[in-house]
């Protein structure tokens, strides 16, 4: 064990930065918490995490449309037996819409693919409201054709279906069931093409729309929908283990080493103030806290026989000072601290002192 002496004792002492006892409790607490705080934090952030990740294994696109063209009857205006799509039609001379729906999906790599549709015509009757809405008052499903895909493994698979729709014979269907309603309502029909494919057991659908007037009307113009397109990726999760990147606990390092740091300061390089170092610690602090309070004067003035009242606490000095509307002074001592901790009120009739006590 090595034992310091006289000098080398003395020399030992003036290297170690003296501090209160409570400013050392104070630090030690600060790196004490610190430390565990960015343990635990480096503990969380450093070890192994599992995660989801999503794998693109796959991708799809479907494409659904349709094209039209409608009959004609007997004339003698008109070339041929169809009028060609996008055109305006004279109810008096066509009966028949020619459809053909295809649908196709083409993947980038070939898995176990399936599917269904059905192609139905909906009637509906409504009754018109405000701008576009619309309160429907009936709606009659008539299924036309349906169909499956046998499950493959393949990258392309294409549905096409052909159907005719004979626009009389729903314009009849409608005006029996307004006959039984007892009255006339605004109708929508259309035929609708749907169905869905199965990619590995996942389900994509589609879904496409004719609409056909069966009104009244001398002429008539058949809508369809734009071309429907969904594409998009398959996907598959799978778990992965992964670390932390540098930046993601940095900040918690040098936490770390913040608090390691001043716990070795604390403990190796500083040491408690006692006697007069104590003493002059805890003056330093009661200017830094009051001094702005306070008048410096070089010496003491006459008291001129007042007595002496001695104040218990600076808290009870500042309020008297208020109070009696008398200024603070204190005789300039060591280090431009107050001489021998001493502060003064200089009353007409009393002199008030505090003095502050180092176990304050």
């Amino acid at each position: 064990m090595k034992v310091v002496k006289g000098k080398e004792a003395d020399t030992e002492n003036k290297q170690c930065i003296k501090l209160t006892k409570e400013a050392r409790i104070f630090l030690y607490a600060t790196g004490l918490i610190l430390l565990l705080a960015s343990i635990a934090a480096l503990f969380i952030k450093l070890r192994p995490h599992t995660q989801t990740k999503e794998t693109s294994v796959n991708s799809y696109n479907i494409t659904t449309q349709a094209s039209y063209k409608v009959h004609l009857q007997k004339n003698d205006i008109f070339d041929g037996d169809f009028l060609e799509e996008g055109r305006v039609y004279p109810s008096a001379i066509t009966d028949t819409v020619s459809i053909d729906f295809n649908s196709e999906i083409i993947l980038t790599n070939a898995v176990n693919l399936s599917g269904d549709y059905t192609i139905s015509a909906v009637l509906q009757g409504y009754q018109a409201g405000e701008g576009d809405e619309k309160s429907i008052i009936y709606e009659k499903v008539y299924p036309l054709a349906d169909g499956k895909i046998d499950e493959s493994v393949t990258d392309d698979v294409k549905i096409d279906k052909s159907l005719d729709i004979d626009r009389m014979t729903y314009k009849n269907y409608a005006q029996e069931i307004e006959g039984k309603l007892g009255g006339e309502t605004d109708k929508d029909f259309y035929i609708l093409f749907s169905g869905k494919y199965s990619i590995d057991g996942e389900e994509k659908e589609f879904s496409y729309k004719v609409d056909i007037p069966i009104s009244n009307d001398k002429f008539y113009q058949i809508k369809k929908d734009d071309v429907s397109t969904d594409k998009g990726d398959i996907t598959e999760t799978t778990k992965v283990s992964s670390k932390a990147g540098f930046k993601e606990y940095a900040l918690y390092l040098f936490l770390f080493i913040i608090s390691v740091l001043i716990l070795v300061f604390v403990r190796f390089f500083s040491a408690e103030a006692v006697g007069e170092e104590l003493k002059l610690k805890k003056l330093m602090q009661f200017m830094r806290k009051y001094g702005s309070r306070m008048i410096c004067i070089d010496t003491l003035p006459a008291f001129e026989e007042r007595p002496f009242i001695k104040i218990k606490s600076m808290a009870d000095i500042l309020e008297l000072s208020d109070e009696i509307k008398e200024p603070i002074f204190y005789v300039d001592g060591e280090n431009n601290l107050p001489k021998d901790g001493k502060i003064y009120i200089f009353a007409k009739q009393y002199v008030y002192i505090f003095e502050m006590k180092v176990n304050e």
